[in-house]
């Protein structure tokens, strides 16, 4: 296994710690309440996003993957939505690994390239948590796809909100990361 194999694995398995460690913070910040949503849900997005864009794909969809199953153990996921969760987490490390950077190789960020990059990201993801609680509440609630699609759009406007928070974040602090640790070139100069 080479060196920089392991790096992605060390660096992996540091994102998954701090996204445990900002989902165990729940009860510090009052439990589950408003607050607390904001700010955990804004970090464990800037995890998914600096897992995707500094390591890549692999990483990110790890991340992704965890975090759901975490918050289920915590009481904070439903088990029905876990999946969903799951994919709108890992529709927002595929575009951000796939688009977020004009330059893979460099850990700089354009900004107008990596807001329209985040808006896509924060509203797709939206979409498929939303269509997942929609179709959850209608076949457990029986209520008409209509009322429950409305009624998961409220509920899941946060994802919104904190995907884009964690998009600023991650756009702020990725360009600050040692460029070497993730196999990349510091923009100006060569590996």
């Amino acid at each position: 296994m080479s060196s920089q194999n392991i790096r992605k694995m060390v660096t992996t398995a540091i994102l998954i710690a701090l996204t445990i460690v900002f989902q165990l913070m729940r009860p510090v910040l009052g439990g589950s309440n408003i607050i607390s949503t904001y700010i955990i849900g804004s970090l464990v997005n800037l995890a998914l996003i600096v897992a995707a864009s500094s390591v890549g794909l692999a990483s990110g969809v790890s991340v992704a993957v965890i975090t759901p199953l975490i918050a289920l153990m915590q009481g904070h996921a439903l088990l029905p939505m876990v999946p969903w969760i799951i994919a709108g987490n890992l529709v927002l490390v595929l575009l951000y690994a796939l688009f977020g950077q004009k330059d893979k190789a460099v850990l700089s960020i354009t900004w107008v390239r990596w807001s329209i990059v985040s808006v896509f990201a924060a509203l797709i993801k939206f979409a498929v948590i939303t269509l997942g609680q929609a179709l959850v509440l209608t076949s457990s609630k029986g209520l008409a796809f209509g009322v429950a699609a409305g009624t998961a759009a409220g509920a899941q406007f946060v994802q919104i909100v904190t995907a884009l928070i964690g998009a600023v974040l991650a756009g702020i602090i990725l360009p600050m990361l040692p460029a070497n640790v993730f196999g990349k070139k510091t923009p100006g100069k060569t590996v």
